[in-house]
């Protein structure tokens, strides 16, 4: 039970380290996401937005997670990368499974960039990799998801 109170306290953490980007102007380090989906492109408002929230990037929060950056993957999906810095302590299903309601809650409660990403409707993606580059797991928050 307490591995899955930290873990949700962790993804919450995460969306607040979305919203709360500082005010650098560093450009370096940011790129537009290949988009293999065959979807429109980015909106340049979110390519835009992405490299104002990599300024402050990465971000190492407690728990053993670090948001690297985040990427306008296509004209209706927005990618959070994210990278464990220690092994983690739980099955990638569990994790999912334990995840993914209060990512949606923090979505629907979110500020500033958030609340451009829900006015689109965008899809909203966490991708979180283990420390080797392997991908551990991708949650996929949609619309109907964060809007309930």
């Amino acid at each position: 039970m307490k591995k899955i109170l930290f873990t949700a306290f962790c993804s919450l953490m995460i969306i607040a380290a979305g919203t709360s980007c500082g005010s650098k102007n560093k450009t370096d380090g940011t790129k537009n996401v290949e988009n293999t989906t065959g979807a429109k492109p980015a909106k340049d408002k979110y390519v835009k937005l992405a490299a104002k929230m990599n300024a402050g990037m990465p971000q190492v929060f407690p728990g053993g997670i670090r948001v690297d950056r985040v990427e306008a993957v296509s004209d209706k999906e927005f990618r959070y990368v994210l990278t464990w810095t220690k092994e983690p302590a739980i099955s990638a299903e569990e994790f999912v499974r334990s995840t993914k309601l209060p990512l949606s809650m923090g979505i629907r409660e979110g500020k500033e960039e958030l609340e451009t990403l829900r006015k689109d409707k965008m899809t909203i993606s966490y991708a979180y990799y283990k420390m080797d580059g392997s991908l551990f797991a991708e949650i996929k928050i949609t619309p109907e998801e964060y809007s309930k």
